[in-house]
């Protein structure tokens, strides 16, 4: 995991390197969490796994608001 960035912080200050760390955290947390669910989990486990990657799938959706 990498040094936490306030997503406000990158959109005031502008900076290519800050909005690029944010999101390249989101892709490793996606990757990991598809590389989970691809591995086999329980019903249970990928009911959560799928509320993940919801949750993942917004924070994309609102970075490429974000930093448009």
């Amino acid at each position: 995991m990498s040094e936490l960035i306030p997503v406000m912080d990158a959109m005031n200050s502008a900076s290519y390197n800050d909005q690029k760390m944010i999101r390249d955290e989101v892709a490793d947390i996606e990757f990991r969490l598809r590389r989970t669910m691809d591995e086999g989990l329980s019903i249970d486990e990928m009911k959560l796994a799928q509320a993940a990657k919801q949750a993942v799938d917004a924070a994309n959706e609102i970075l490429a608001k974000v930093f448009q």
